[in-house]
């Protein structure tokens, strides 16, 4: 059997460049900037997995959202059942006005198993900050 050298410093500074690597490969969510949601959207424009969720008040939602998004209200009686019956295998973006209910919903997600989530976290303030067009309901 051949004698092998482990230098130490390799070792750890291999250990170092896969750590964060192997955390994003553990991490279903993502917070991205409003910019990378709408290339995140172009991209999967087609992509019948992928899913926008407005966490929005339907009013709110109504008076305007990003195109193609779904609305589950946060503060609907029915929200937590809502969201449970999500498809986890699915991907999905999601966000609200400023980030605050979007974020306080992370923990929960981290928890389901869901395979990826994209969360927009400073909101559609950020988006209508960008110049990003919203759409009305009809």
């Amino acid at each position: 059997m051949k004698n092998i050298k482990v230098d130490i410093r390799q070792l750890l500074l291999l250990c170092l460049l896969l750590t964060p690597v192997l955390a994003l490969a553990a991490a279903p969510i993502e917070d991205i900037r409003a910019r990378t949601a709408k290339g995140l959207i172009q991209e999967n424009l087609s992509n019948p997995d992928f899913t926008i969720l407005d966490i929005r008040t339907p009013r709110e939602f109504d008076g305007g959202h990003i195109a193609g998004a779904r609305n589950i209200d946060f503060y609907a009686q029915t929200f937590a059942q809502e969201f449970r019956s999500l498809d986890r295998e699915k991907t999905y973006l999601i966000y609200c006005r400023s980030g605050n209910r979007s974020r306080q919903l992370m923990g929960a997600v981290e928890k389901m198993d869901f395979k990826k989530v994209f969360h927009m976290h400073s909101g559609l303030v950020d988006w209508v900050g960008q110049g990003f067009k919203l759409v009305p309901s009809e």
